[in-house]
């Protein structure tokens, strides 16, 4: 029985190991040369967000067909978007979202050494981050 249970887990396991190392391997691959139209941006605004009106604004943006995703972080006040970029820049996006808000938003820029590294949204001492480094050293070498 416990035999079983270690052997399903250890399997598990592997395979999840496996799906991060191709997931990984293809995303390090060759360019391909007509990018994605989605694209995924952060705006951050300075002040504290009211929860009515930030419902009230995702509702809108939603409705937009160049807008997939709408996430909102109060706490923190930011906001992750999933838009066409095709049909639409981040920038605009943000100037956007500050006018319905009358806040000052701006779209999030991440360094040339957060682009360098992994993943930015994932903390650098986690094991997913470890893991995944250690698949991209071996590919990208």
């Amino acid at each position: 029985m416990i035999k079983k249970i270690i052997l399903s887990i250890g399997s598990i396991l592997f395979l999840l190991v496996l799906v991060l190392a191709v997931h990984i391997y293809m995303v390090t691959g060759k360019a391909v040369p007509e990018g994605p139209n989605w694209s995924m941006g952060k705006i951050e605004v300075a002040n504290q967000l009211d929860s009515l009106s930030v419902n009230e604004i995702k509702q809108d943006f939603l409705a937009k067909p160049y807008i997939r995703a709408f996430r909102t972080n109060l706490d923190q006040g930011h906001f992750i978007l999933l838009y066409d970029r095709k049909q639409v820049s981040g920038d605009d996006l943000a100037a956007e979202l500050g006018s319905k808000l009358n806040l000052q938003a701006s779209l999030y820029r991440p360094s040339a050494e957060e682009l360098a590294s992994s993943c930015p949204a994932i903390p650098k001492d986690s094991f997913t981050y470890q893991l995944g480094s250690l698949f991209q050293s071996i590919f990208t070498k």
